[in-house]
């Protein structure tokens, strides 16, 4: 029973966003013809407003500054956003099993 109510708070957006960047850091940001996560270009769309952001944050996670910019100019943007989402669910998340701790104990 109490393992059912951990799974059921269990927040799916906090496993999204860090599996996001272990795959960005993954991915080869040299390799503009690997796998990628744009939809436009799967679809056949040749150019969309986030092209690149992937790659510039994938560059950032490598340590390529100069790269990252010239890949999207809102890379380092997108990845402090995505970084403080996920502390931000973490602690949520900590927050919810403490409370939820304190009900069974």
């Amino acid at each position: 029973m109490q393992i059912k109510a951990y799974i059921q708070r269990l927040n799916f957006e906090l496993f999204v966003w860090p599996t996001a960047l272990i795959l960005l850091y993954i991915m080869d940001p040299h390799n503009n013809n690997g796998p990628g996560f744009c939809v436009f270009k799967r679809i056949g769309v040749p150019w969309c407003p986030g092209c690149g952001l992937g790659h510039s944050i994938s560059f950032l996670l490598h340590g390529e500054w100069k790269a990252a910019f010239q890949s999207h100019f809102l890379g380092p943007f997108a990845l402090l956003i995505l970084v403080y989402r996920t502390i931000q669910l973490g602690r949520l998340q900590w927050q919810s099993f403490a409370e939820l701790k304190n009900h069974y104990t």
